[in-house]
């Protein structure tokens, strides 16, 4: 038999015990210890008018927010429900993209230069001879061609970034013409380069590189050569 007793040591109570809630009652008393009171039973009715306070004051917040501030939150919504493609309206962000020829690269050819880039199917699911016409520069303002009784024309500003050369917003000239079709579904609608971005195209052959043309959430267009 072994000299040692064994023994377990008692739980402490997480509650006092008669002696000390005596003691705490005489210490809130005579000022030696600070109050301690219940939590108070939350109202229901106060919780409620705080709920519908809270709806007031998001509205009124949200009518003090500038436009743009406005625009700012509603893209940050967008991105997290619509990931890269974000809502304008009833519409969506446009993105096309495709690989430079030696002519749309303005670098010499066996036949004559265009000065333009042409709008092929590339990366669109699509029908590429009405969908950048009547979707992708849908916004723009088109007026008929005089002497061609099918062909239109427009003007946007553009941001243009080749190969990380930053030219900023240029004017170019889109022309579109459903007749073109008919040559084995040949492109109808072409972007025509403003004199600094053809210059600019000339000096460095950019031919097999990826241009990407965008439309982003705020109507802007954006022509970069990566």
């Amino acid at each position: 038999m072994s000299g040692y007793t064994s023994f377990t040591m008692p739980k402490r109570s997480s509650k006092l015990d008669m002696n000390q809630l005596a003691k705490r009652i005489v210490d809130e008393a005579t000022g030696d210890a600070e109050k301690t009171l219940p939590p108070p039973e939350k109202n229901k009715a106060a919780q409620e008018l705080g709920r519908l306070g809270g709806k007031k004051g998001g509205k009124a917040r949200a009518e003090k927010l500038s436009s743009q501030e406005r625009s700012n939150i509603a893209k940050i919504a967008a991105i997290a429900r619509w990931g890269n493609v974000l809502p304008i309206g009833r519409r969506m962000a446009l993105k096309w993209r495709k690989t430079l020829t030696k002519s749309d690269a303005q670098q010499d050819t066996r036949g004559a230069k265009m000065p333009f880039l042409r709008f092929i199917k590339g990366s669109i699911a699509g029908d590429h001879t009405t969908w950048f016409r009547d979707e992708f520069f849908s916004d723009a303002i088109w007026s008929k061609v005089p002497k061609h009784p099918y062909q239109e024309e427009t003007k946007i500003k553009i941001h243009v970034v080749l190969a990380g050369n930053d030219l900023g917003e240029r004017t170019m000239r889109i022309d579109h013409d459903p007749t073109r079709a008919g040559n084995h579904s040949a492109p109808t609608t072409h972007l025509h380069y403003d004199s600094r971005t053809r210059q600019a195209l000339e000096a460095v052959d950019l031919s097999g590189h990826s241009v990407v043309v965008e439309r982003d959430d705020l109507g802007k267009y954006h022509l970069t050569v990566l």
